[in-house]
């Protein structure tokens, strides 16, 4: 990938995300990188885009815009064609409130249509399975403690097969908090008649 010496912008520390920044980009090897910035070089535009999936890196890639096959408003994605030819960006021209070779866009690319929910996703999972997983961490922590000063107070060995209890609960909240970690997303539930 070659590396490209022209100035660009990067939107300003503290300022509001517009458009596409800080949406997943989907790349073809499988890897989720972030987006940082569209930027208009030219007649040319690219979304700048951390492979490190930190959209604050410093290092950047820009992606010509003819190589995103197709933009998902629900799951906050841009999933990518191919890389051939996208360029690395350097990190020491990059400015803030200042013109620049390669602008920052402030809104949606043309023919993109804004953010409309298709029901297809529902948004991020921050619903049940999460607070369920944080729910059986906490109750498994407490749990813990109570057979913890159990055992201590009785001065008796056989308790200990009471942490069980406890084992199992912290086990179930990591395999929720795992499970909702892998799967953002939560599918949108539909009535039974298919409406």
């Amino acid at each position: 990938m070659r590396r490209e010496g022209w100035t660009y912008e990067l939107p300003p520390a503290g300022a509001p995300d517009v458009g596409i920044e800080q949406y997943q980009v989907a790349v073809p090897d499988g890897g989720v990188w972030k987006a940082a910035v569209l930027l208009a070089h030219e007649d040319d535009l690219y979304v700048a885009a951390a492979p490190s999936g930190v959209a604050l890196a410093r290092h950047l890639v820009a992606i010509p815009w003819e190589a995103v096959a197709r933009v998902d408003h629900d799951e906050l994605m841009i999933h990518v064609r191919s890389l051939d030819n996208a360029v690395e960006l350097d990190p020491g021209r990059a400015v803030e409130n200042e013109r620049a070779e390669a602008r920052r866009v402030p809104g949606l690319p043309p023919g993109v249509a804004s953010s409309q929910a298709t029901g297809d996703v529902a948004g991020p999972r921050d619903r049940l399975p999460l607070f369920l997983g944080l729910g059986a961490a906490a109750a498994g922590f407490v749990a813990l403690l109570g057979v913890i000063a159990l055992v201590t107070a009785a001065d008796d060995a056989r308790l200990l097969l009471l942490l069980v209890l406890p084992g199992a609960l912290l086990l179930a909240g990591v395999w929720l908090s795992i499970a909702a970690w892998r799967r953002p997303y939560a599918p949108a539930t539909r009535d039974p008649d298919g409406s």
